[in-house]
C-alpha cells in the first residue's frame, strides 16, 4: 500500500507526467486534450489521497489516464452521432441550438467575470475591448495616464483569466482576451 504525502505526490507528478501525457495522446491525439485527462487524474488522486489504497502508483495512473481517455473518446462519439443525426435529418436548427447554448453559455461567464472587476478596471477594459478605443484615447477621455491606462487593462485580463481558466482551454481563453 502506498500512502500519499505531499512529497510523495510531487514526486509521483515529476515522475509520470508526461509519460502519462503521450500515453493519452495514444488515444486523443489532442495534447491539451491530453494535458487536461492527466491534470484530472491527478486531481482526482490528491483528492483521494486519504481514502485510496493501491499496490502499484504506476498501475493506478497509467489505468485512471487510460479510463478517461476512453470516457473522453465515447463522449466525443456520442456528441458526433447526434450532430451527424442532425445533419442527416436536415434538421439544421437542433445544431444551431446547440451552438447557441454553448455560445450563451460562455458568453454568460464572460459577462460575470467582468462584472466582477472593479468598476475603474471594468470601465477602461471596456472602452478598450468593446468600444475599440486605443490607450490614448482612454487616456485622454478619463484624463489619467496611458500607463494606468495599460495596468488596469493588465489587470483586467489577469483577473478574467483566472475566473475563465477553469471553464476554457487556454488557448482559447488567450485567443479570446487578446482581439
Amino acid at each position: 500500500m502506498i500512502k500519499i504525502e505531499k512529497k510523495t505526490f510531487e514526486s509521483l507528478f515529476n515522475l509520470y507526467y508526461s509519460g502519462l501525457i503521450v500515453y493519452a495522446n495514444r488515444f486523443t491525439n489532442q495534447i491539451e486534450i491530453s494535458e487536461d485527462i492527466v491534470h484530472d487524474v491527478f486531481i482526482a488522486l490528491w483528492e483521494k489521497k486519504d481514502s485510496l489504497f493501491m499496490e502499484s502508483a504506476k498501475a493506478y495512473l497509467f489505468s485512471s489516464v487510460h479510463n478517461r481517455c476512453l470516457n473522453y473518446l465515447e463522449q466525443l462519439n456520442v456528441r458526433n452521432k447526434y450532430q451527424e443525426q442532425i445533419l442527416q435529418k436536415g434538421d439544421i436548427t437542433g445544431l444551431l441550438t446547440w451552438e447557441y447554448y454553448v455560445e450563451s453559455e460562455l458568453q454568460e461567464h464572460i459577462e460575470k467575470a467582468i462584472n466582477q472587476l472593479p468598476p475603474q478596471c471594468r470601465k477602461i477594459f471596456i472602452m478598450n475591448r468593446f468600444n475599440d478605443k486605443s490607450i490614448a484615447q482612454i487616456a485622454e477621455e478619463l484624463e489619467i495616464s496611458p500607463r494606468t491606462v495599460e495596468k488596469h487593462i493588465e489587470v483586467a485580463l489577469k483577473k478574467l483569466r483566472q475566473e475563465l481558466s477553469d471553464y476554457l482551454p487556454a488557448g482559447l481563453l488567450f485567443w479570446l482576451l487578446h482581439l
